[in-house]
């Protein structure tokens, strides 16, 4: 007689849960291994990066000290670019190299962020977020190393901040305050994402600790996280004061400040908010929908065990508040000029949307749900991949151009025995931000070991085409008649299109 042997119900419950753990952890994997593919497919010095490269091999990592003089409220700028170097031995693979590492910290450090407060896929999702920082194009660029190092001080800063929401500790404040100010000494662009932070604990539910329980418990969870952050900004200015008059400047900073009296006036705030929302919205017309979709389908992914019309409804309606707002963040960007630049507009307004998905998925949520719509979840880590990859398309696409005119440069060079060049553009593309502007030629050489040094101009019969500079706007490249005499023994090089290939010759 065949005896039937039934598995106990908790130990089949046992076993399916370790399945999805395992599960979830290798779409976690896969999803970090196909954005670390996207990184060095895709990343390479364009602008900045050439020239701190050149000015780490003569001086090593002694010039982060040499430049902090030119910059004393953020002091850790160089930083970034520093690991970028070091990782990468002085070679351009460096950037990528450097970029990669800081967005497995982006995802680890928001992995364990927002621990307290959610699990399963809807970590998955918020980490993901925090990783590509979707659609901000400085997350493919290595001159924005330093912002995407901020971004980890940043979202460790969200995990302190949680923990400090949840139940008052002395070492959590601490944590909260250290990696605030290395965030605002390193780059200062998600300064209104911190103070976003207190108001978006509001939506963080109750909390366990007995201290706060009763009528107010939110107003007072959020009151630590207040004063949490309240330290923080003490910290920092303090140390602003104290540079300032050691050095009787706040450098580039004070710079930036001086063009900020026109926002002490009515007309000159609207203006600038204006500005904000048309550097994001107008510029990029595609990103209101997608973020709002994105949120939508948050929501409708949180509802999916308690859904109602109205539930989904006033969610929806949330979402779009919140969206809507994003672009206040930015304002931190005090310069006319910087507040026209999608780079840097983008950066608060990405992070900011970190913050933004995460509150609606905790508002959704309800007691201690684990999140395992695999394919949901799947679907929308899919859609941010995709999109992360459209975005570093740009930052390819300008890189195999630079490549391009640096090894045709060179090659020519070489066999003209010339060490001065001068490039008339007649496709108008050269000089842009990303193509080659200013002494980026010049410093791309330096760094490749090639004794070269390049001027790029655009004749008066050809029209520049620079898109980017055109944002500001600022200028770009010369006019060819209007260059001096050329010294004795430089080569002129002509660049043209040819069946869509560019083509550089005497």
């Amino acid at each position: 007689m065949n005896a039937v042997i039934s598995t106990p119900p908790q130990m089949n419950a046992d076993i399916q849960g370790c399945l999805n753990k395992y599960r979830l952890i290798i779409l976690e994997l896969l999803s970090l291994l196909f954005l670390l593919a996207i990184v060095f497919w895709s990343v390479r010095p364009l602008i900045e990066e050439w020239g701190l490269f050149a000015a780490f091999n003569i001086s090593g990592l002694g010039y982060i000290e040499e430049f902090a003089h030119f910059i004393p409220m953020r002091p850790l700028h160089l930083l970034a670019y520093a690991l970028q170097w070091l990782i990468g031995a002085g070679q351009p693979i460096g950037v990528a190299a450097g970029t990669g590492l800081l967005l497995i910290a982006r995802y680890y450090v928001t992995r364990w962020a927002v621990s307290p407060l959610l699990n399963g896929c809807d970590r998955w999702i918020v980490s993901i977020l925090a990783a590509t920082l979707t659609f901000w194009p400085g997350a493919w660029l290595g001159r924005y190393g330093s912002a995407q190092l901020s971004a980890v001080f940043f979202f460790v800063s969200l995990g302190f901040a949680i923990r400090v929401h949840q139940k008052f500790s002395t070492a959590k404040v601490v944590g909260f305050v250290v990696a605030s100010v290395l965030m605002l000494v390193t780059y200062q662009g998600l300064t209104l994402c911190l103070l976003a932070l207190p108001f978006a604990s509001f939506l963080w539910g109750q909390t366990d600790d007995v201290a706060t329980v009763g009528k107010y418990s939110r107003a007072k969870a959020a009151g630590r996280v207040l004063f949490a952050l309240m330290l923080s900004f003490t910290a920092y200015g303090v140390y602003w004061f104290i540079v300032s008059k050691v050095l009787g400047n706040a450098g580039y900073e004070g710079a930036l400040a001086g063009d900020s009296s026109r926002l002490l006036t009515v007309s000159g705030l609207v203006a600038h908010i204006e500005a904000a929302y048309s550097t994001a919205f107008t510029q990029t017309s595609y990103l209101l929908p997608y973020l709002l979709l994105i949120s939508f389908y948050l929501c409708k992914l949180a509802l999916d065990k308690q859904e109602t019309a109205k539930s989904l409804l006033l969610m929806s309606g949330l979402g779009v508040a919140l969206v809507g707002m994003l672009p206040l963040l930015s304002l931190i960007y005090v310069s006319s000029v910087h507040i026209r630049d999608l780079d840097r507009v983008l950066f608060p307004i990405s992070a900011g949307f970190v913050l933004v998905c995460l509150s609606l998925l905790i508002r959704c949520r309800s007691g201690n749900f684990i999140s395992e719509n695999y394919i949901g979840a799947s679907i929308l880590v899919a859609v941010l991949v995709t999109s992360s990859t459209i975005s570093a398309y740009e930052s390819y696409r300008y890189a195999r151009l630079q490549v391009s005119v640096i090894d045709q440069v060179w090659t020519v060079s070489k066999n003209n025995n010339s060490k001065l060049v001068v490039i008339r553009d007649m496709t108008g593309a050269l000089g842009d931000v990303y193509t080659l502007y200013g002494p980026t030629l010049s410093d791309a050489m330096s760094v490749l070991g090639r004794d070269l040094k390049g001027t790029i101009c655009t004749p008066l019969s050809v029209d520049r085409i620079h898109p980017i500079a055109q944002r500001f706007p600022i200028d770009t490249t010369v006019r060819c008649e209007d260059l001096p005499p050329a010294p004795e023994g430089t080569l002129v090089l002509k660049a043209r299109w040819e069946d869509g290939r560019l083509v550089i010759e005497p």
